[in-house]
């Protein structure tokens, strides 16, 4: 992978999972967000706001992956990230898991990243992180 694209890569990820972090301590849950890194390699967090006082979380991922997929498709972001909370199960996970997912498109790569970084509430102050892992989707 190239350094730009690890770079860009890792920040959309470091934003992501700090930023849920910071939402979930905070209230216990959180609605999906975004981040982009523009075409010149500017990064900007992005959430989308609705007039419902509760929007269902697919409207959101759908309004900004739309969104992010028409400033992309016209070459204004290099790489977008979407990141939201699902609950895993797989063989490492027999139980399900409440993880943040983190999909990422990005230029140089073909298809779409997506990370899991499950985690559980130790107490209301603190979360811990169990081992994430990535999939590529082609």
């Amino acid at each position: 992978m190239e350094p730009e694209v690890k770079s860009d890569i890792e920040k959309l990820i470091g934003y992501s999972v700090e930023f849920a972090e910071n939402l979930l301590l905070d209230s216990g849950e959180y609605y999906p967000f975004g981040s982009k890194i523009s075409s010149s390699g500017k990064f900007t967090p992005v959430s989308f706001f609705e007039d419902e006082e509760y929007p269902e979380s697919q409207k959101i991922i759908n309004e900004l992956t739309s969104a992010f997929e028409e400033a992309f498709n016209k070459n204004k972001v290099r790489a977008y990230s979407i990141a939201y909370d699902v609950r895993v199960q797989n063989e490492k996970y027999n139980l399900p898991k409440d993880a943040i997912l983190i999909s990422i498109k990005h230029e140089n790569v073909e298809g779409k990243l997506i990370y899991y970084y499950p985690y559980k509430f130790v107490n209301k102050k603190k979360l811990e992180f169990l081992e994430p892992w990535g999939e590529h989707e082609i």
